[in-house]
């Protein structure tokens, strides 16, 4: 035996109850490392993978409590080892049925070490001690990180060209409406929807790779979710027209306040919401729910769609997994929507579910904890800028307004120009982006009568489109003209230095 795999408690007895002869021969020879302490926390066996791992000389931790063990660690996630076995040990029993073990990352050195902690129960349910599995997971860790940057890279270079080709399809079907036949148009339009889809794919994945390397920032703060709810349902309005959904807001007043990241639950709900459509036949109703449960805020987005096979429910988050969906076309999901919402509110210290039967729509739900306020604390004044994207084509519409949320702007969409004008006078808009070309009035009307009314006449407007200004004097009621097609930096470099200067 090496001194590694020699007991490490001055009672033998109690040695033998936690590790037979023949266990500790196994577990001697496997090549992740374990770590067993009894009762007491006191350090009772490792193996000589987790003493190598570790860099641990066992005559030296003889008797000392486990958690000294890791202190030196560092812990690559939202909890440390040590918490872990300071929970196990207040209540080993709780959420145990599932056997499930607890998990976290702890850095040792260059190596990334894994490890997942259970407590020993006898069969009558007696409490012995804690195991500790750990594995070298450093390759994998460093695999997963090439591939993040690759993904990121090629993602990044795709953006620019991508835009061009859904401008350029677009300015066809503008200049060429009706010259060309039905099937040749057609083509056009199936050119734009599979830009999109890789545009919003494109989006998807930066996202992803950002959370996986842990470069992806929230703006934390107390959040009113109510706020949230309303601004998602706006966002997600036009889309449900189009497709003849219903959408109704039901939130209870005076819910409280949750701390996280206004615009990143925004995307959360938007992505559940859009998820929703796809899976709801005209006619339906999508609602989004907002309550108070125990502890928590809770957001429940139901649909009468056509439900989820019990099957497919454990696989639904998964990245890029899309079941079928008999009422609409595979190809408006990206399969990244959901992975997402999970782990933007697991980001939160939240929980994410979805309850379904097939034939009886979905109802997927989250619960964020309430934030603790202390004293007469006031929820900061609103200080995102609200931005009204005004675009007839709700391809680009929706492109626009995803490069804006995600530049933290929240974001309003109307393809019509009354509808535009009732906006700006009855919300704090910040900044119009306008096309000239709109199913009722023309941009130009929008922007004389923005212009004309004293409670508008304010707001920067960033003409979008493909055509010129009509009249000469315009350009001094407009800050930029973007003509399309354009990158979409562009635009999001016109809309930061406007801002900056109202």
């Amino acid at each position: 035996m090496t001194n590694a795999e020699k007991p490490l408690t001055n009672n033998p007895d109690a040695q033998k109850e936690l590790i037979s002869p023949h266990e500790h021969a196994i577990l001697a020879s496997i090549a992740d490392g374990v770590i067993v302490s009894d009762v007491e926390g006191q350090m009772a066996w490792l193996n000589q993978a987790a003493a190598r791992m570790l860099s641990l000389d066992p005559q030296t931790v003889t008797g000392h409590p486990i958690r000294k063990l890791f202190e030196p660690f560092p812990a690559r996630g939202p909890s440390t080892v040590i918490e872990t076995f300071d929970r196990l040990y207040a209540d080993p029993y709780t959420d145990r049925q599932e056997e499930e073990s607890d998990e976290t990352t702890i850095a040792v050195g260059a190596q990334v070490i894994q490890t997942r902690l259970s407590p020993i129960l006898t069969e009558a349910g007696e409490f012995l001690g804690i195991v500790a599995v750990l594995r070298d997971i450093t390759r994998e860790v460093e695999a997963e990180r090439a591939r993040s940057e690759l993904i990121h890279d090629v993602s990044h270079e795709l953006g620019a060209p991508l835009t061009a080709i859904k401008g350029y399809s677009e300015m066809l079907l503008r200049q060429v409406s009706g010259q060309l036949g039905e099937q040749h148009e057609n083509f056009l339009r199936i050119i734009q929807r599979n830009a999109d889809r890789l545009v919003a794919l494109v989006h998807d994945l930066l996202d992803i790779s950002r959370i996986l390397n842990n470069q992806l920032e929230l703006d934390m703060g107390p959040v009113q979710m109510e706020a949230v709810l309303r601004n998602a349902a706006d966002a997600i309005q036009l889309q449900c027209n189009q497709r003849g959904l219903h959408l109704a807001v039901e939130a209870e007043s005076n819910v409280g306040l949750v701390f996280g990241d206004k615009n990143r639950l925004a995307q959360v709900i938007v992505n559940l919401a859009q998820n929703a459509c796809h899976r709801t036949p005209g006619g339906g109703r999508i609602t989004l729910a907002l309550s108070r449960t125990e502890g928590a805020v809770q957001v429940d987005v139901t649909d009468t769609g056509i439900g989820i096979p019990l099957e497919e429910q454990n696989k639904i988050f998964q990245r890029f997994y899309r079941p079928h969906v008999p009422t609409t076309p595979d190809a408006e999901s990206t399969g990244l929507e959901l992975p997402i919402a999970r782990m933007l509110i697991e980001m939160h210290g939240g929980r994410i579910w979805v309850e379904s039967e097939p034939g009886q729509g979905n109802a997927f739900s989250f619960v964020l904890p309430l934030h603790d306020v202390v004293g007469d604390v006031v929820e900061p004044a609103e200080t995102k800028r609200t931005i009204l994207v005004v675009e007839d084509d709700n391809d680009l519409a929706q492109l626009i307004a995803l490069q804006l949320q995600q530049e933290g702007y929240e974001v309003l969409i109307t393809e019509k120009g009354e509808e535009a004008l009732r906006l700006a006078r009855n919300r704090d808009i910040d900044l119009i982006t306008l096309d000239i070309m709109l199913p009722d009035i023309t941009g130009m009307d929008v922007l004389r009568r923005l212009k004309a009314d004293s409670e508008t006449a304010d707001i920067p407007v960033i003409v979008v489109s493909v055509l010129q200004p009509e009249d000469s004097t315009s350009g001094s009621r407009i800050v930029d003209h973007i003509t399309k097609p354009f990158a979409l930096e562009r635009l999001t470099d016109s809309v930061r230095r406007t801002l900056a200067t109202t």
